[in-house]
């Protein structure tokens, strides 16, 4: 690959696309290529921010001529930067911003550049809510194409359980329309797949739900010592609880002598029903410290993320109750972890989300319970050595547990990444890549698995 000759060509066609188009010498090109985990530095051929589907097919119409990866960037929350490609062009969605309410209030229409935070603002004003992840910050698309859990799967399944259609452009450049009845193979692929493999997406469809004006939700935290207690009682409620409530689990580290167990709560019951639940989940552990209030939807979902640090972050899902074994191993694990960097969470599953078979959708984890993240952080421009060390030690005691499944919006780049985000609806996902993109263009898990093959 004659890297300068390509940009020559490319600065020769420039004038063609109504949107920018950076190199690596320009300014922002360097700020268009970061991710939400600063630990990647990626570097693209090019980066073209996309306004319209003509500048999306010239970008196509020059990979297909000299055989490139093409990414898609929306929100830049791909944990390993899938989403800038090295050496290919990556195409920065982020000017897709457009929202629309369907007439009949069933559905919302929206661009592949808005972000979670952005559609919550727009849907609550209406009463309404798509069940989209806790992460502000995060693209709806990107999200969607994985799956999407957060506060109302239990009660309305994953993101991508509410999609309607998707508008793509295809690898030959030619835009699709695609639904359950047009095409209902690519369909189900694009419900769970994960990233834009198959095309570039422009817009999708969503359904929408009536929230209430007001939800309860908030914490709930106990000292490390309660910590077996509060997960065997968590565990329990998971399995047993209506689907109005929402609960994560997490173990995040802070100073020595200062580590506790919490929970985040979320529920759309009544007011009387809430103050049942949280006071019998108060009850899991002794000392506990309740930040459990009255709020919009909008203000539940307004989480404060930190951000500008380097991520490193293994999970695997559990697909029965959280034994002892598996509790002692998880405390073992947390309190050898270095100081404030380092947590272990767990998201729960179960409700609506179960309702369909795995088969139904690309989204292969249907039946499991639980997924439980291990999760280090850091400053600077790579994660600290000791933090590395300690999330694969602890992801390596605690996979024993595990189903031998991942979850493909928590990207881990390994060796057998599309057996574990997949499962049995592999085969069927890479046939439908030979089909829609044979010469995997578009860059992702599909195509790493292809190339390598």
């Amino acid at each position: 690959m004659n890297i300068s000759n390509l940009k020559a060509q490319l600065k020769a066609i420039a004038y063609q696309f109504n949107g920018h188009i950076w190199f690596s010498h320009d300014q922002q090109y360097h700020i268009r290529k970061r991710v939400f985990n600063h630990g990647i530095n990626n570097t693209p051929l090019v980066i073209i921010e996309a306004s319209c589907e003509e500048d999306i097919r010239l970008a196509i119409n020059f990979a297909n001529e000299h055989n490139l990866a093409i990414s898609v960037k929306g929100g830049g929350h791909s944990n390993t930067g899938s989403c800038v490609v090295n050496d290919g062009i990556v195409l920065d969605m982020s000017t897709f911003k457009s929202i629309s309410l369907a007439e009949d209030r069933q559905s919302v229409r929206l661009g592949a550049g808005v972000r979670n935070r952005e559609l919550d603002a727009y849907t609550t004003q209406y009463g309404l809510a798509v069940p989209l992840g806790t992460c502000p910050d995060v693209g709806v698309i990107g999200a969607t194409l994985g799956g999407g859990i957060g506060f109302l799967s239990r009660k309305f399944g994953l993101t991508c359980d509410s999609l309607v259609n998707v508008t793509m452009i295809d690898a030959l450049g030619i835009k699709r329309i695609v639904d359950k009845v047009s095409d209902p193979d690519l369909f189900w692929a694009l419900s769970g797949g994960g990233g834009c493999q198959f095309g570039v997406i422009t817009e999708i469809t969503l359904k929408v739900y009536v929230v209430p004006s007001t939800v309860i939700g908030g914490f709930i935290e106990w000292p490390i010592c309660e910590a077996k207690k509060v997960l065997k009682h968590y565990s329990d409620e998971v399995l047993s609880s209506a689907r109005d409530y929402f609960v994560y689990a997490y173990l995040s580290r802070a100073s020595q002598g200062r580590e506790k167990i919490s929970i985040m709560v979320f529920s759309t019951a009544t007011k009387s029903e809430c103050d049942a639940f949280f006071k019998r989940i108060s009850n899991w552990g002794i000392g506990a410290k309740m930040d459990i209030s009255e709020k919009t939807y909008l203000e539940m979902q307004a989480n404060a993320y930190q951000s500008e640090l380097c991520v490193y972050w293994r999970n695997g899902f559990v697909s029965h109750a959280l034994s002892s074994q598996f509790i002692d191993d998880v405390i073992d694990c947390y309190v050898n972890c270095p100081d404030d960097y380092c947590g272990i969470m767990f998201d729960p599953l179960g409700g609506a989300i179960q309702d369909r078979a795995c088969e139904d959708s690309a989204f292969v984890h249907r039946k499991s319970n639980f997924i439980c993240s291990v999760t280090g952080i850091s400053g600077g421009v790579k994660i600290v050595s000791e933090i590395e060390r300690w999330v694969d030690d602890s992801h390596a005691t605690l996979s024993t547990f595990y189903n031998g499944q991942a979850y493909q919006n928590y990207e881990f780049l390994a060796k057998d990444e599309l057996k574990s985000y997949f499962g049995k609806n592999s085969l069927k996902l890479l046939a439908l890549k030979h089909r829609y993109d044979p010469k995997c263009r578009f860059y992702g898990s599909l195509s790493r698995h292809l190339i390598e093959a």
